[in-house]
């Protein structure tokens, strides 16, 4: 089932990912557990943390992400399955869900959600909101079905990742995980946000910036990117081991060049640093030509030799042999462990040398900000 598009070889040969077995335990998995954690502009997300028990401290963690949109949370698709199969392979996984989804419904600081205007954080976009301001007393739940244009206000998803990030580097600093290897794993329009979010992480310290860096009069670390004083210490985006992602799809909203530009013009380390396994169904027309959109296009993975750009030898464009037309988290389970075991063979093979990178404390206490307007969102 693997093989290049523009070669019909297995590629997974080319850096030993053939000779990694899943072992599959028949012993139960401890019970994954439910949190909570607060975006900047105030909203409750809830999560679920499945901890692997193989040396936790140390052990990397992969956040599950699959596309918003109504009637979606994390309890559909067989992710649970996928989760399992990490732990036991010593990854810990993270699963939340976005804002107006499942259970993160709570609007727990209104006046800084409705009102807020914060480098447009969220507050021009909550004109997409059905049932805000002016309406009194204010709204003090989101729900999918309020919104007006769910796609006008997709990019608002940036800030709950990164709350994710804030409450992930929490627990490294807790000594519970270690958050210099994180691996993304979505499905669908996630890429999308993915690939957002990277660019943002580029921008973004790794590590709380010394007072000194802040500037003057600046309280914290409030939005990406931010202006600091002196040299830019330790980028955020080289914590990303790599991201695997499921039909990976961009939004109408979402203009293709603006996808490219995030890497081409903002972060043009993500071709580098941030492997990336790209999967679609055999059968699957759009999630191949989707794929071949971030594969070819934005990372440019097989270049021209006239371009001066390196081969990615580590990003996979990767058609699922039998797969039909099954799309996103359906490829997920079925009967057929050939795309999980595929999964863990990637993360696998990165792992290998990502397990030599010291964990490191972050320091970070407030969530912050992205500054949707720097990455060319506007409401």
């Amino acid at each position: 089932m693997r093989r290049w598009l523009a070669a019909p070889v297995v590629l997974f040969a080319a850096i030993g990912l053939a000779s990694v077995s899943a072992p599959r335990a028949a012993a139960q998995p401890a019970p994954p557990e439910e949190e909570s954690f607060l975006t900047a502009d105030g909203v409750q997300l809830k999560g679920v943390f499945h901890a692997t028990d193989k040396n936790a401290g140390a052990a990397p963690v992969v956040v599950f992400m699959y596309p918003p949109g109504a009637d979606r949370d994390m309890t559909k698709g067989d992710w649970v399955g996928l989760a399992q199969l990490l732990n036991k392979n010593g990854y810990h996984v993270f699963r939340f869900d976005w804002r107006g989804h499942g259970k993160s419904n709570d609007i727990k600081d209104t006046r800084r959600f409705w009102e807020n205007s914060y480098l447009n954080g969220a507050g021009n976009f909550n004109a997409y909101i059905r049932g805000g301001p002016p309406r009194k007393p204010v709204k003090n739940e989101l729900f999918v079905k309020d919104l007006t244009k769910p796609d006008r206000y997709f990019p608002v998803y940036l800030n709950d990742l990164a709350a994710v990030r804030l409450h992930l580097d929490t627990k490294n600093d807790n000594r519970t995980i270690n958050t210099s290897s994180i691996y993304l794993l979505g499905a669908g329009d996630a890429a999308t946000l993915g690939m957002a979010w990277l660019t943002a992480e580029w921008q973004r310290p790794a590590v709380f910036p010394a007072p000194g860096l802040l500037g003057l009069n600046v309280a914290g670390y409030e939005f990406v990117p931010q202006r600091l004083t002196g040299a830019f210490p330790n980028e955020g985006g080289q914590d990303f081991a790599g991201a695997v992602w499921l039909s990976p799809s961009r939004p109408a909203s979402v203009p293709d060049a603006l996808v490219k530009q995030w890497v081409s013009t903002y972060s043009s380390k993500i071709r580098e640093f941030n492997p990336m396994l790209f999967l679609y169904a055999d059968k699957d027309a759009a999630g191949k030509k989707q794929g071949e959109f971030f594969f070819n296009e934005v990372l440019v993975a097989n270049p021209k030799k006239t371009s001066g750009l390196k081969p990615l030898d580590q990003t996979f464009l990767t058609e699922v042999k039998g797969g039909q037309q099954l799309s996103g988290v359906k490829l997920l389970g079925n009967g057929n462990p050939k795309v999980e075991d595929t999964i863990l063979q990637f993360m696998t093979a990165i792992q290998k040398e990502r397990a030599k990178v010291p964990s490191k404390t972050r320091g970070y206490n407030n969530p912050y900000f992205i500054d949707l307007r720097f990455y060319g969102f506007k409401p």
